[in-house]
C-alpha cells in the first residue's frame, strides 16, 4: 500500500494493525510530511523492526522532479514532475505580496481541446488522484522549506471532470492535521461543465469559483473552446446563477484576449452584456504565446482599452499580472516541450 496521502489518524491505525503502538503512526506523518524524508531506512525514530516490515508491505510513493524552471524575478517556479507510472505534470509555485500559492494539475494531459491552451494537445491520458495532486504542493514546501498559503486549480487538465478526486484533494489541504489551508484561498477553474458546477454548489465548500469564458458569445467560443458546444452559453449562465446563490460566493471569469479573435470592443460590449447578472470579477489575461499555437496577443493598448470598456459598463475587471511568462509558465507548455525533447 502506497502511504503517501494518509492522514495522522489512518498511520496510527496502520501502525497498531502492524503490531507497534499508534504513535509510531504519528512519528511516520512527521517524516513524510514535515521532514520530507520518504525512504523507510532513513526513518531512524522508527524501530528498526517497524522500517522493515514497512518496506516489506508498503511504500511512499513520492513523485521526482525532472526539470525546474525559475524566472528572472524570483517569483515564479515551474517544476515538471513525475509519478511513478511514469507519468508527467507540471506545477508552479507563485510568490505573491500575502504569501506562496501553487496552480496545480487536476489531469496528466486534458480532454478539453482549447485551442490557445498546451495542456490537451496530447489528449487526456488519465485522472490524478487527491494524493497525487496533494504532493505536488509537498514538493515546493518540503524542498524550500516554505508554507503554501493558497491554491488554483488552473494547472492541467478540467478539475470538474475528476470531481470525486479534486473535492477530496481540497478536503486533504484543510486538514488541521497536514497543510491547514483555508477553503478561501482555495480556488478551482472550470471551463464550464454544467452537471457538476450543480454538484459543486451542493458541497457548499467557501472555495472561490473561475470560469474559463474567454468569449462573449458562443460563436466564438465554440471556436476556441469545442467543450462548449456540449455546455452552451444559456445553460452555463443559469448553472453559475444557481451557484451563486446557493454559495452566495463572488466568482471570477478568466477571459483570455487573442488578437483578432475576441479583443475588439463590440466583444467587450456583448461580454459585459453576459456577465451583468453575475456577482463575478472579470480577470483579463493576454495570451501567453506558445510556439506551437498559431495564435498571438493584442498590443498593450487594445488590452488597456478593452479592461477600460468593461470598467465604464459597470463591470469589475483588472488585467492579471503577468508572472513567469519567460519561462512559459502557462499549463502544459514545459511538458509538451519536454515530452518533443526526451523520450519518455
Amino acid at each position: 500500500m502506497n502511504l503517501w496521502g494518509k492522514t495522522r489518524e489512518e498511520l496510527r491505525q496502520e501502525s497498531v494493525r502492524l503490531g507497534f503502538p499508534a504513535y509510531r503512526g504519528q512519528q511516520l506523518h512527521d517524516y513524510m510530511y514535515h521532514r520530507g524524508v520518504h525512504d523507510f531506512a532513513e526513518m531512524q525514530q522508527l524501530p528498526r523492526a517497524l522500517r522493515e516490515v514497512l518496506a516489506e508491505v508498503h511504500s511512499v510513493d513520492f513523485p521526482i522532479v525532472v526539470k525546474r524552471q525559475l524566472s528572472n524575478d524570483g517569483q515564479t517556479a515551474k517544476i515538471l514532475i513525475r509519478y511513478r507510472d511514469g507519468a508527467l505534470v507540471e506545477s508552479v509555485l507563485m510568490h505573491h505580496h500575502y504569501g506562496y500559492s501553487v496552480c496545480v494539475s487536476t489531469q496528466v494531459g486534458c480532454a478539453v481541446g482549447c485551442t490557445f491552451c498546451a495542456s490537451g494537445q496530447n489528449g487526456l491520458i488519465r485522472n490524478l488522484t487527491a494524493e497525487e495532486m496533494l504532493a505536488q504542493l509537498y514538493v515546493f514546501k518540503l524542498q524550500l522549506g516554505i508554507a503554501i498559503h493558497s491554491l488554483v486549480l488552473m494547472g492541467s487538465g478540467e478539475p470538474l471532470q475528476n470531481y470525486r478526486e479534486v473535492v477530496r484533494f481540497m478536503h486533504r489541504c484543510a486538514d488541521p492535521e497536514g497543510l491547514q489551508m483555508s477553503y478561501r484561498n482555495m480556488t478551482l477553474s472550470t471551463s464550464g461543465i454544467t452537471d457538476e458546477i450543480y454538484h459543486l454548489a451542493k458541497e457548499r465548500l467557501p472555495i472561490t469559483l473561475a470560469l474559463s469564458l474567454h468569449a462573449p458569445n458562443d460563436t466564438i467560443r465554440n471556436r476556441i473552446m469545442p467543450i462548449s458546444r456540449r455546455y452552451p452559453l444559456p445553460e452555463l449562465m443559469r448553472a453559475l446563477q444557481a451557484y451563486s446563490e446557493t454559495t452566495r460566493r463572488r466568482m471570477t471569469c478568466e477571459y483570455i484576449l487573442i488578437r483578432g479573435v475576441n479583443d475588439r470592443p463590440e466583444h467587450a460590449d456583448e461580454l459585459a452584456r453576459l456577465v451583468k447578472p453575475l456577482r463575478c470579477h472579470i480577470n483579463l489575461i493576454p495570451l501567453n504565446e506558445n510556439e506551437g499555437i498559431p495564435l498571438f496577443r493584442p498590443s498593450q493598448t487594445v488590452i488597456d482599452a478593452f479592461c477600460a470598456r468593461l470598467q465604464h459598463s459597470g463591470i469589475a475587471a483588472t488585467v492579471r499580472k503577468e508572472m513567469g511568462k519567460e519561462i512559459q509558465a502557462a499549463c502544459g507548455q514545459l511538458r509538451l516541450r519536454f515530452l518533443r525533447q526526451t523520450p519518455v
